[in-house]
């Protein structure tokens, strides 16, 4: 099946990782003082309403009042999409067979894999236009892979979509980038946490 050009697997491994990415997210404690609105740039817009979707209700779980009306002239909290999009990663073991047509090959082992990314930033906006704050980025990925043996035992799914720990030959380096992006925001720019609410667990959306 084929919506906006990509197949669901790839709109659900996109979003899942756009969905980790905004629960990564810190965000600035001083925005629970007022009323704000949300604005998501991308580079295209298959995915903003996703994006907007899920900011305002991780926003609003942490107390932030979200206006519905985007002509309000209001400070604004801007989520910057950087990319957003689902990559293959296949991977075979096998040996060339040659014949009559040229060489052929057969595998014992194939990995047909696929990797949801997704990248994204806020920027904290007076409704003046002076930006008053900006969060480091937040990665996250999804994973989904078929597997057979030797062309036909399989194939055999794996993922860690829904909260399914992944399996096969990737690594799960969620609690590496979550600790990443903790560490990135502490210790750069002279940021006091104090004026921030930082997520202090790997997200489980």
């Amino acid at each position: 099946m084929m919506i906006d050009g990509r197949t669901a697997l790839e709109q659900q491994l996109t979003r899942g990782a756009i969905l980790r990415a905004v629960h990564k997210l810190p965000i600035l404690k001083a925005v629970r003082n007022g009323r704000w609105k949300i604005t998501v740039v991308s580079p295209d817009t298959h995915d903003d309403s996703w994006t907007h979707a899920q900011l305002r209700q991780y926003l609003i779980s942490l107390g932030v009042d979200i206006a519905t009306n985007a002509s309000e002239n209001l400070p604004v909290i801007e989520a910057v999409l950087q990319f957003a999009g689902s990559d293959t990663d296949p991977f075979i073991i096998g040996f060339p067979i040659p014949g009559s047509m040229g060489t052929s090959s057969v595998s014992l082992f194939h990995d047909n894999a696929q990797r949801g990314r997704a990248q994204i930033q806020l920027n904290f906006w007076t409704s003046d236009g002076r930006l008053i704050a900006q969060t480091p980025t937040a990665y996250a990925e999804t994973h989904y892979s078929d597997i057979t043996f030797l062309l036909f035992i399989g194939p055999f799914s794996f993922t860690d979509l829904n909260n399914i720990d992944t399996y096969g030959r990737f690594i799960n380096i969620g609690e590496d980038t979550w600790e990443l992006t903790k560490k990135s925001f502490t210790d750069t720019h002279g940021v006091v946490t104090n004026d921030w609410i930082v997520p202090e667990n790997k997200p489980d959306p």
